[in-house]
């Protein structure tokens, strides 16, 4: 299939999903970096919103004809992500957009409530490809779908980009950035290992386990505690017979797991818990997690935004479990079984953005 062909197929079975939606700019202005909280009247009909791009703020609402419903989040303004020369004004607008399948004629009726609220708690996310913010359909990543997941009160900022290993995040300024921001009593979720295998040195017994080691430290004299993150696990079957290929990440996994156990820090291991449940899917059922290449074929690396829902329970249900930031999570998210994911009609988030299935940086 050739890309522009592949592209309009993307973007028509996209309309046809959304077609009973529309979708409206609620607020996009200029704000101070900080957090703040935003409250939204719905109206009778199933909604979701999102923020600052394709984030989502809040999941699947429905509300009943002739009845209302309050919906709120806490959303970060995060100015720069980096300390590159010339980023020093970026992502300093707040954009709050709705996706509803029951359009109102009053436009005032959504008007968001929005307000300072500066004893919320950051989650800061360092990562890759399979945590970013992606701007284009039809790619998704568990950072994107992880807002919808978190109570009023804490909020995401995703520092995570295409391509990046612990090293290289380093060389952009990023962990900089995410150090100058922190205040005492944030978190900070760190999950790397696909793009670390490219560069010798990173081995997860070498540089990778010391610069997770580093990091944590460094967090730690900042008064905020780190998370480690497996690193999602890659799709693989024979194509002969359909069983699962062993994990392509094992040992940055083990090193994860080594490393949070040898100094005292929690770990969500999303890296065991993706390869049980693509096995539990199997090779046919488990290509709707990935991201469609054309032709039939699925990047075995990069999520569908149904992929991205179901990595972004694992990872809220595993945050969940540790103390204090498990108080974090929204209540129907903080179980999940990944032998028993949600079906792909369940999801269903209304696409949004661009289409560009270009494969990003990193594998």
């Amino acid at each position: 299939m050739k890309k522009t062909t592949m592209l309009c197929a993307l973007a028509l079975a996209a309309t046809a999903a959304a077609a009973d939606f529309s979708s409206r700019t609620l607020l996009d202005k200029p704000m101070e970096i900080g957090n703040y909280d935003v409250e939204i009247d719905l109206g009778p009909g199933v909604s979701f919103v999102k923020f600052m791009g394709r984030r989502l703020a809040v999941d699947r609402t429905e509300v009943k004809a002739g009845e209302k419903k309050s919906v709120s989040f806490t959303a970060r303004v995060p100015g720069p992500y980096t300390t590159k020369k010339g980023d020093e004004g970026s992502n300093r607008r707040l954009k709050v957009e709705l996706f509803t399948n029951a359009p109102q004629a009053d436009e005032t009726a959504f008007a968001p409530r929005v307000a300072p609220n500066p004893s919320a708690r950051t989650i800061y996310i360092c990562g890759d490809s399979t945590v970013e913010d992606h701007r284009n359909e039809p790619l998704g990543s568990w950072g994107l779908v992880l807002p919808a997941f978190v109570c009023k009160g804490w909020t995401t900022a995703n520092f995570a980009k295409s391509g990046l290993a612990m090293k290289t995040f380093e060389e952009e300024g990023r962990l900089e950035r995410v150090l100058e921001h922190l205040e005492k009593g944030d978190w900070v979720m760190i999950q790397f290992g696909h793009n670390d295998q490219k560069i010798k040195g990173e081995e997860a017994e070498n540089g990778y386990t010391r610069r997770l080691g580093e990091w944590i430290d460094r967090i730690r004299k900042k008064g905020a505690h780190p998370v480690l993150v497996t690193p999602v696990e890659r799709r693989g079957f024979h194509p002969a017979h359909g069983t699962q290929f062993g994990k392509s990440l094992a040992k940055y996994a083990e090193a994860v797991k080594a490393v949070a156990a040898a100094k005292g820090v929690p770990c969500v291991d999303l890296n065991d818990a993706s390869y049980r449940m693509m096995g539990a899917l199997g090779a046919e059922g488990s290509k709707k997690l990935q991201r469609p290449a054309g032709g039939g074929n699925v990047d075995n690396t990069h999520h569908s935004m149904y992929g991205a829902y179901e990595m972004a329970r694992i990872v809220a249900a595993g945050l969940a479990k540790i103390p204090v930031v498990g108080d974090a999570i929204r209540e129907p998210y903080r179980s999940f079984d990944p032998e028993k994911p949600d079906s792909e009609s369940a999801v269903a988030i209304p696409p949004s953005g661009t289409f560009n299935n270009k494969k990003p940086a990193g594998s």
